[in-house]
C-alpha cells in the first residue's frame, strides 16, 4: 500500500515537473513565435472548382498593370501620345496586314515607362459599311504594336481609342473586386395571402438570422436577411438596382470624366489605300463556318454591313425553303441576357409561322417560348440566374443558372442550346464570372456525354457604351473575355465572337440594331443547319 502510494506520488511530481518546463519553454518563446498556426487534423479543402477559378484569376491578374495614383498629370493622355505606320507603302494588298506603332505619354509629356493601357483598334470604310478589329500587342514599357489585317479595297480610315488609362485600369480592377456594393437585391417572400420583403445579396452580415440558397455542386451561393414568421422557401420573388454608390476617391473620378475616355490617339499617317493586286481577293472561304472551330480576334470583317468570317464562310440570306428545312423538329434553348433575347425577337420576326406565348409573367426579362407546329419546332428565351439586373420582381421560383438549365436538358441530333453571360456580372467581383463559365463548361461537357449530337453555340458578350464605367467598363468586358477564352477555348462548341463583331461594326449600344443581329443569327443558322 505504501509502495503503491509512493509511486503515485512520484508520478505526481514528476508530472508537475513536466508542466513546469513546458510552461517555462512557452512563456520564454519570442513574442512572434506565438502565432505559430497548429496543424488541424481535418484540414478543409481547396476544392477543384475553387483550384480552377484561382488559376484563370491569377492568369488574368498577371496581365493587369497596377499602379498608384499620384496626380492625373502622371497619366496617359491620349492627345499627348501618337500612332505611326511601321514600314509604311505607298499602297497594299488586300490581304495585307498593317503594323502600327503606338507611343504613350502622360499629360506633362513624358513618355509613359509601363503599359497596360486599354486600347481599341478599329479599321473602317464608311462608303462600303466595312469595319474590323484590331490586334493590340502591349510590350509593357509605354509602347504598343496595333496588327490590322487589310480585308477590302479602298481607302481605309483607322482609329486608335485610349478607352481608359493604365490608372484607370487598376482603379476599376482594385475597386471591382472588394466590395459588392453597386448593387442592391430585395427578396419577396409569399406566404398565403401575405407578402413581406427583405434584403438578399451576396455579400450580408452572416451573424444576422440569414436564409442561404446555395448550390453545393457548383458552389453558387445567394442570401436573403430571414424574415420574422416566414420560412425560407417562401421566398418567391426577386428584384434588383443600381444603388448609385461608388468607392471612387475624387482623384480617381477624375480618370473617368468623359474628356478622358474613348479619346483618339492623333496619328502621323497617311491614307491607307489599298487595291486587289490581282490576288484574287474576291474568292469566298469554301470551308462553311462549323461547331468546333477555334475563338480567334479578330475572326472576320463587316462590308456592306454583311459579317466576312476570315476562317470559313457564312450562309446568308436563308430563304423560305431553307428556314423550313432547318428548323424542322429543331429544339432551341436560349440561355442568356437580353443581347440573346434580341435573337428571339429577330427569329420571330422571320419564322412567321411561330406563337409566341406568355402565361404569368410581366416584365422585359419574362420567360419567351415559341411554337412553330408547322416546322414541328420549338424555341424558347430564358434569362441565366442570379447575378440577374432586374428592378422588377422576377420570379425565382423557376429560375436556375444556365448548368443547372443544360442539365435538365436530354439532347438528340435536332437539339441546339445557345447562350452566354456577361454584362450582368460586371457589377460584381470577377470571381463569379469565372466560376458561372467553369460550371457552365462542365455542364456542357455533361451533355456532351449523353448527346453528342446536340449543337452548342456559345456567344461572347458584346461593347456597350456606358456612362457608369464603374460598375459598366467595356474593361469589365475585356476581362470577360479574357476568361471567356481561357475556359471554353478547346469547347467543341460554335462560337459567336459578339466581342470581336461588335468592335467590328462600332456598336454604340449594347443593343445593336437589326442588322446587325441579323449577322448573329445568319451564323448561328450556318452552324445548325
Amino acid at each position: 500500500m505504501a509502495l503503491n502510494k509512493l509511486k503515485r506520488g512520484g508520478a505526481f511530481a514528476g508530472t508537475l515537473t513536466v508542466l513546469f518546463c513546458i510552461s517555462f519553454w512557452f512563456y520564454s518563446i519570442p513574442h512572434k513565435m506565438m502565432n505559430l498556426k497548429i496543424p488541424m487534423e481535418n484540414p478543409k479543402k481547396t476544392s477543384e472548382i475553387q483550384r480552377e477559378v484561382e488559376e484563370i484569376l491569377n492568369q488574368i491578374e498577371s496581365m493587369i498593370t497596377k499602379v498608384d495614383l499620384l496626380h492625373k498629370d502622371k497619366t496617359t493622355c491620349a492627345e499627348k501620345s501618337k500612332a505611326t505606320i511601321l514600314n509604311p507603302k505607298a499602297s497594299y494588298c488586300v490581304g495585307d496586314n498593317l503594323a502600327v506603332q503606338v507611343e504613350m505619354f502622360d499629360y506633362l509629356g513624358n513618355r509613359k515607362t509601363y503599359g497596360g493601357d486599354y486600347l481599341r483598334a478599329r479599321i473602317s470604310t464608311k462608303e462600303h459599311n466595312a469595319g474590323a478589329s484590331g490586334r493590340i500587342e502591349d510590350f509593357h514599357n509605354g509602347t504598343y504594336h496595333v496588327h490590322f489585317t487589310l480585308y477590302w479595297e479602298g481607302k481605309i480610315d483607322l482609329s486608335i481609342l485610349l478607352i481608359h488609362p493604365s490608372e484607370a485600369v487598376s482603379v476599376l480592377w482594385k475597386i471591382r473586386n472588394s466590395w459588392y456594393g453597386n448593387i442592391d437585391y430585395s427578396g419577396k417572400f409569399t406566404y398565403q395571402n401575405k407578402q413581406t420583403e427583405a434584403k438578399c445579396g451576396f455579400d450580408l452580415n452572416k451573424s444576422l438570422e440569414l436564409c442561404e440558397y446555395n448550390d453545393q455542386r457548383d458552389e453558387e451561393y445567394f442570401y436573403c436577411m430571414k424574415p420574422p414568421s416566414y420560412e425560407c422557401d417562401m421566398l418567391t420573388e426577386t428584384k434588383s438596382w443600381f444603388t448609385g454608390r461608388s468607392k471612387l476617391t475624387k482623384l480617381e473620378a477624375s480618370l473617368f470624366d468623359k474628356s478622358s475616355l474613348r479619346v483618339e490617339i492623333p496619328k502621323d499617317i497617311e491614307n491607307v489605300i489599298v487595291t486587289s493586286c490581282n490576288n484574287n481577293s474576291d474568292r469566298k472561304n469554301s470551308q462553311r463556318c462549323r461547331i468546333g472551330m477555334k475563338l480567334e480576334y479578330p475572326s472576320g470583317h463587316f462590308m456592306n454591313n454583311v459579317w466576312i468570317p476570315h476562317a470559313c464562310s457564312m450562309k446568308t440570306n436563308h430563304n423560305l425553303e431553307e428556314l423550313n428545312t432547318c428548323m424542322a423538329g429543331k429544339v432551341i434553348y436560349i440561355l442568356g441576357d437580353s443581347t440573346l433575347r434580341l435573337w428571339m425577337i429577330y427569329l420571330k420576326s422571320i419564322l412567321n409561322e411561330m406563337t409566341i406565348l406568355n402565361l404569368y409573367e410581366s416584365g422585359w426579362a419574362q420567360k419567351i417560348w415559341g411554337i412553330d407546329l408547322k416546322r414541328n419546332m420549338r424555341i424558347s428565351w430564358k434569362r441565366h440566374g442570379n447575378p440577374f439586373i432586374s428592378s422588377s420582381y422576377q420570379s425565382c421560383r423557376e429560375d436556375r443558372t444556365i448548368p443547372r438549365e443544360i442539365d435538365f436538358i436530354g439532347g438528340h441530333n435536332k437539339t441546339v442550346v445557345v447562350l452566354n453571360i456577361g454584362c450582368h456580372f460586371r457589377p460584381f467581383p470577377v470571381h463569379h464570372y469565372i466560376k458561372r463559365l467553369i460550371n457552365i463548361r462542365r455542364a456542357v461537357v455533361r451533355l456532351f456525354r449523353r448527346s453528342p449530337e446536340t449543337k452548342v453555340i456559345i456567344k461572347a458578350e458584346n461593347i456597350m457604351a456606358s456612362d457608369n464605367h464603374e460598375i459598366k467598363s467595356d474593361f469589365h468586358g475585356l476581362v470577360h473575355y479574357f476568361a471567356f477564352q481561357l475556359i471554353f477555348k478547346d469547347l467543341n462548341v460554335g462560337f459567336v465572337n459578339g466581342w470581336d463583331m461588335t468592335t467590328a461594326f462600332d456598336a454604340k449600344n449594347a443593343h445593336p440594331p437589326p442588322e446587325y443581329i441579323q449577322n448573329e443569327i445568319d451564323l448561328f443558322m450556318t452552324y445548325i443547319c
